[in-house]
């Protein structure tokens, strides 16, 4: 029977085995780090499956003796009987306490590595998937993970046990029995390769519906402001009653299917159950067995089909765990970013914050991985103690160009360079560093990104991730060169003030004053203003850029914008318009202003 059980799963997971496998040996890697936990977490599972075996047989002989089968054991059979009890349940205790810790330590480790993996993918490949997905896979499908292998492993294991013991004791009695119990076993092989398909498109529908839904909320709730100001709120309610009615459509269908399945086994169950009753009942009847060893009997049966049930039923905790790690294996295979040039770009920017850095781009052309052009042969160049401005229509690529500079993308061809510029001392000396823009070069940049950059915390701490061991001074200092210090030092808790989630509490100007802050407390030799001064008027723009300017006159300077106020200030401009990158005088934005 065990070896045509065999042949069968073979033969019906010949297509699929080679995948689950390969998921699975990615969640062994986790797995293994804790193999001493799960050996004695199953161990234990094992100590509970033979209690359980032997009070079935204990049972029978305190039914015997209770009926005066075997009057003289009563007393011990008793009290094997409620000893095996009381064990199991102190079993169980120890058991729930390890399942915590091993289940607790594989989810973090997972979403931590995980969350590590996704934070050094390249940008381009990981803007494929909406930040709802990413949370999905990096929680939902870890947590899936950290069940199926508490649920899997120890289970199939004390399983096979039951499973073993179960027939062991009825062959050893009855062997006809064994076979009856095992009527069922055929029914189950045959519809488990269906039942595997199906569990695996379940599992993927309802985590791409969470995905879904996960994705509507947090953009719902990061955009409340703008669904208000529009109007949008009966808009955005239908769209959510909407996936909720897609979500109960997938669990109807979902629950059909399981429905279905679960009569067919359950009949399967009951017909078996009864055959084995009926059995018993007959060989007692016959007056071949006494009651006691009729009630064993029934309940060895029972527990023979059922382990066999739970063995098979262990494919869809197997298929819902290789589901989930192929979700996240598909994210952690993306191209990672190398740092292979770190500690020459930190000699470069160390060096820089005395002599500055320049950013040369010769003959760039770039174009998104769907084909999208956005420039071709552009060439600029930014040096240290000058201010750049990139200006053009929206979306022309003037963000584009600070995320190349940034290296979140890299160019089609051409190249972007970032180094010291060589004076006679470093020409003599050979050091005149430089190196094509990267991930590792992105410690040269401070970024003031659109729209709103901050963090719910305090206004310090904000300013402190750039550099946790800034002193008071260092933040003040920072506050008064962004021109922030002075709303500030006028609230009551100061720079411990409370910042809501995206800046609530402050408005768009005192946000973007706290973000060059920010900036340029990281200290470092190039600054990337993107819009970072749009909400500001234009007497406080230009004191905030003539202020940065004066903190550090050897910074280099690149600022997008379409105010008249900050090209005055700016030692060249370049326009981006219709694939092309071209130095403009004052009559080319004067002309660009007027245009747009």
């Amino acid at each position: 029977m065990l070896h045509f059980a065999i042949h069968l799963l073979k033969k019906f997971f010949e297509k699929d085995w080679a995948r689950i496998l390969s998921a699975w040996i990615w969640i062994l890697q986790y797995v293994r780090k804790y193999w001493l936990q799960i050996a004695l977490y199953t161990l234990l599972g094992l100590f509970g499956t033979i209690f359980g075996l032997a009070g079935t047989v204990v049972s029978r002989n305190l039914i015997d003796a209770v009926t005066g089968f075997n009057s003289d054991s009563i007393g011990w059979a008793f009290g094997m009987y409620v000893g095996m009890g009381v064990g199991r349940v102190f079993i169980n205790i120890i058991t729930g306490k390890i399942s915590l810790l091993i289940q607790t330590k594989v989810q973090n480790e997972i979403k931590a590595d995980v969350f590590d993996q996704v934070m050094c993918t390249e940008w381009e490949a990981m803007s494929d998937y909406s930040t709802g997905d990413l949370l999905v896979r990096t929680s939902g499908d870890s947590g899936s993970i950290a069940n199926s292998v508490l649920t899997f492993i120890p289970s199939a294991v004390t399983a096979l046990a039951n499973f073993a013991g179960a027939f062991a004791i009825v062959c050893y009695n009855d062997p006809l029995m064994a076979l009856i119990a095992l009527a069922g076993a055929p029914v189950t092989v045959l519809t488990s390769r269906y039942r595997m398909a199906k569990m695996q498109e379940f599992q993927r529908k309802n985590q791409d519906m969470y995905s879904k839904k996960m994705s509507f909320d947090q953009e719902t709730f990061q955009n409340v402001q703008s669904i208000k100001a529009f109007g949008l709120i009966g808009q955005f309610s239908r769209k959510m009653r909407q996936l909720q009615q897609d979500a109960l459509a997938l669990s109807l269908e979902q629950y059909r299917y399981q429905s279905w399945s679960s009569v067919l086994m359950s009949l399967t169950g009951l017909a078996v159950s009864y055959s084995c009753y009926g059995f018993a009942v007959y060989r007692l009847w016959q007056g071949e067995i006494s009651y006691g060893t009729m009630t064993m009997f029934v309940s060895m049966a029972s527990s023979l089909s059922g382990s066999f049930s739970s063995v098979v039923s262990l494919i869809p905790t197997a298929i819902r765990a290789a589901t989930s790690a192929e979700r996240i294996m598909e994210v952690i295979t993306l191209p990672r970013e190398s740092y292979e040039d770190r500690e020459a770009a930190e000699k470069i920017r160390d060096r820089g914050k005395t002599v500055g850095t320049y950013v040369h781009m010769n003959d760039v052309t770039f174009r998104y991985k769907d084909g999208r052009s956005v420039y071709s042969h552009a060439s600029l160049e930014a040096n240290p103690g000058e201010i750049v401005a990139l200006i053009g229509p929206s979306g022309q690529g003037k963000t584009t160009t600070l995320r190349l500079l940034l290296g979140l993308i890299r160019p089609t061809e051409g190249t972007l360079t970032v180094g010291n510029p060589e004076t006679a001392e470093s020409a003599k000396a050979g050091s005149g560093d430089s190196l094509p823009i990267s991930p590792s070069t992105r410690c040269m940049f401070s970024y003031v990104p659109q729209g709103n950059t901050m963090f719910a915390g305090t206004i310090a701490e904000n300013l402190r991730m750039v550099k946790p061991e800034a002193t008071r001074q260092e933040l003040q200092e920072a506050l008064e060169a962004a021109q922030a210090w002075k709303f500030v030092s006028r609230l009551e808790d100061g720079m411990d003030t409370k910042v809501g989630e995206r800046g609530l509490g402050f408005s768009e100007g005192q946000n973007q004053r706290l973000s060059i802050a920010r900036a340029l407390l990281a200290d470092a030799p190039v600054l990337l203003l993107d819009e970072a001064t749009s909400a500001l008027d234009v007497a406080t723009e230009r004191r905030v850029l003539r202020s940065i300017m004066k903190k550090d006159p050897c910074r280099t300077v690149i600022v997008t914008a379409h105010r008249p106020s900050v090209f005055s200030m700016c030692s060249r401009v370049y326009k981006i318009e219709e694939g092309e990158i071209c130095q403009v005088d004052e009559e080319g934005i004067r002309e660009f202003l007027e245009k747009f």
